[in-house]
């Protein structure tokens, strides 16, 4: 790996004396936690109000289309308002949402579409966070400090899905559902507080007010025009499509129907991916890459040759260390992607911009759950699905080695 490894301690310090940083990263060790909280307790809830299964698939799908629909619009509205004030909105309102369900808990009131109508408007608010929190972190990081803060960032991102879960279920076996949705509660409460206490300058320049038509369709006109934005893009829809799906899917199958493994197989690979993910985000914390663009491209070859493997692995062992070992480079392919965008965008297109890479990588994952699914329903194997989503993951990233521009970037 390209890179000059730095005094530890002198990068964190550097850091978190950054005040507008160190609010922004403990809003997002609140937020992010409280989020899993709250949803492993829906999940469970929605479980045990109804056997019917139709709604359980609901709470997915109410909470991914008005992400997806809405996540453009929500990179205007960063570009256009005050960011700190949307991350703000955007915790509270998810705070008093899950204050109404418990008080509906209280009063005996909750039905299945209490939940669904929650998640719709869980959805409705990441389509407006996403592009904000990826567009303020260049705004308060001086541009050698962005790979470390996004680091950090992404770091409360992987801690969330291990330490979420675990405290939600723990909440929900001691203090039931109320106690679990008082704890999301109070998480995104203290997490909106954080956010308040974040204070940006004033832009001077002024600029000419448009429609956010106008704005909307100059993000799509600057994105076309710039050849690198549309490499990263590009690369983090390829990334999305043919892996999140194949993978989200295809690891569970594959314990259960084809290692015959049970509940703590299918835990043990599922951990391992969290533990991966955490032990890049550090590692990519403490150094800085020389060449992001080409530890970029040269991950998401070694990503999609793990990848393939995993179709042909025959045990739960060997898979939960392939699985260890893409979350870890994939690491190495996510927050250089993100910080090259940051650093070659206008921060007056920044979330517009980070809006387009979320509507292409996290708005388009149930597209590859849907995907995936048609394949599988078409009598397709998944570990078949697997090798061929790793194999053209691999040629695409083989392809992007002649790609200069993106290859040349360096810190």
């Amino acid at each position: 790996m390209d890179a000059t490894v730095n005094d530890i301690t002198k990068g964190k310090s550097s850091l978190f004396k950054n005040r507008n940083f160190l609010f922004l990263f403990i809003g997002a060790l609140f937020s992010s936690p409280g989020y899993y909280v709250y949803l492993i307790g829906a999940e469970w809830l929605m479980l045990t109000l109804n056997d019917n299964r139709f709604y359980f698939g609901m709470l997915f799908i109410a909470a991914s289309i008005p992400r997806l629909l809405l996540l453009t619009v929500g990179g205007v509205v960063a570009d256009r308002f005050n960011k700190r004030l949307i991350l703000f909105l955007s915790d509270m309102t998810r705070a008093l949402l899950i204050l109404v369900l418990v008080v509906l808990l209280f009063a005996d009131m909750v039905t299945a579409w209490h939940l669904i109508i929650l998640a719709a408007c869980f959805g409705i608010s990441d389509a407006f966070s996403y592009p904000v929190l990826n567009s303020l972190t260049p705004m308060i990081l001086e541009e050698e400090q962005l790979q470390r803060g996004n680091s950090f960032i992404q770091m409360t991102s992987q801690i969330s899905p291990i330490l979420g879960p675990a405290l939600g279920g723990t909440l929900i076996a001691v203090l039931g559902f109320k106690g679990v949705f008082i704890a999301a509660f109070l998480f995104l409460f203290l997490a909106s507080i954080t956010v308040l206490l974040i204070r940006l300058e004033k832009d001077d320049d002024k600029e000419e007010v448009h429609s956010p038509w106008q704005d909307l369709k100059a993000g799509f006109v600057y994105a076309r025009n710039n050849e690198i934005i549309m490499s990263i893009v590009f690369l983090g829809f390829i990334l999305n499509f043919f892996f999140s799906g194949p993978l989200s899917m295809g690891i569970p199958i594959i314990v259960k129907d084809v290692f015959i493994g049970s509940a703590v197989s299918l835990a043990t690979v599922e951990t391992s991916l969290g533990i991966g993910a955490l032990i890049g985000a550090l590692v990519l914390a403490s150094i800085t890459l020389k060449k992001p663009g080409y530890v970029m491209v040269s991950g998401l070859i070694v990503l999609g040759i793990l990848f393939t493997f995993i179709g042909f692995s025959s045990s739960v062992l060997f898979t939960a260390g392939l699985v260890a070992m893409m979350a870890f480079i994939l690491q190495l392919v996510n927050i250089p992607l993100i910080t090259m965008l940051q650093k070659t965008t206008d921060k007056k297109m920044l979330g517009r911009i980070m809006s387009l890479l979320m509507t292409v990588s996290t708005g388009l994952v149930p597209v590859s759950y849907v995907a995936t699914s048609l394949l599988i329903s078409a009598g397709v194997g998944i570990q078949s699905i697997i090798v061929c989503s790793g194999i053209i993951i691999t040629l695409i990233a083989l392809y992007n080695l002649r790609n200069k521009q993106l290859l040349k970037i360096r810190q």
